[in-house]
């Protein structure tokens, strides 16, 4: 069996077709929600705002990035919202930022915390913090 070399380049554009067809299913499904999901997204990016695993935003870095994020915790919310759990959420942002970021992102402990205090502020009715 014959194997073709694959270009950097060829790599690189296959990840960022990849990149850009998850954020558009994501922006789809949100867009086809009977609600609008923009202060549950505020809440979430607020609290990945604070967090800042990476930290990327300390570095300087644009105020987005954890936007991908955020949206992918979102739906994940806005789909388990009968039976959600910090135990639950927890593990999915775990998994969201590991995908997102690799080696960058060990795995924390700290993703508990962030979903008790992403639970708390929906449950409570909080919306208005990721104005802050």
């Amino acid at each position: 069996m014959k194997f073709r070399a694959v270009s950097q380049d060829t790599k690189m554009n296959y990840m960022l077709w990849s990149i850009k067809n998850e954020i558009r299913k994501e922006n789809k499904y949100l867009a086809s929600l009977p609600f609008d999901p923009s202060p549950i997204i505020g809440v979430v990016k607020y609290h990945l705002d604070q967090w800042d695993p990476i930290q990327l935003l300390e570095d300087g870095s644009q105020d987005d990035e954890y936007d991908g994020e955020a949206r992918s915790v979102t739906i994940y919310i806005i789909k388990h919202m009968e039976e959600i759990s910090v135990a639950g959420l927890g593990q999915e942002i775990q998994r969201i930022f590991r995908r997102s970021f690799l080696d960058e992102f060990q795995s924390d402990e700290d993703t508990f915390e962030i979903a008790i205090g992403i639970l708390r502020d929906l449950t409570n009715g909080n919306e208005d913090v990721s104005s802050e």
